[in-house]
């Protein structure tokens, strides 16, 4: 799977990582899952969803049912898909709210790149 080289950097110098609650994936604070974003927008890959986590001094856990999921529509074109899908993440992002008890951390979940 082709992923930006930028994106992976930001996942392993500002990750967290989510083994706590028995996942391999890796969470980011709302700021960096933001730019996470936009390395996807400029590296041109789709944002097929996301997943949200909590956490609360050293505890992270899952915060369902808090994700999103971004399928190209029937007829939509590429570029209208990955334009949409990268709009999705960053309004979810911007828009979830601010726990008072903790903080969220935002997996993103990029899309596989054809010929790679």
């Amino acid at each position: 799977m082709k992923k930006s080289i930028e994106f992976e950097e930001l996942l392993k110098r500002l990750g967290v990582s989510l083994q706590n609650p028995g996942v391999s994936e890796v969470g980011l604070a709302r700021a960096d899952a933001l730019r996470a974003v936009e390395l996807l927008r400029d590296a041109k890959i789709a944002i097929l969803g996301g997943d949200v986590y909590l956490r609360q001094q050293d505890r992270v856990r899952p915060w369902f049912p808090n994700n999103w999921t971004v399928n190209p529509s029937l007829g939509e074109d590429r570029h209208a898909y990955l334009r949409r899908s990268w709009e999705r993440a960053e309004a979810y992002i911007k828009e979830f709210p601010h726990p008072v008890d903790g903080e969220p951390l935002f997996v993103i979940v990029p899309a596989e790149v054809p010929g790679s």
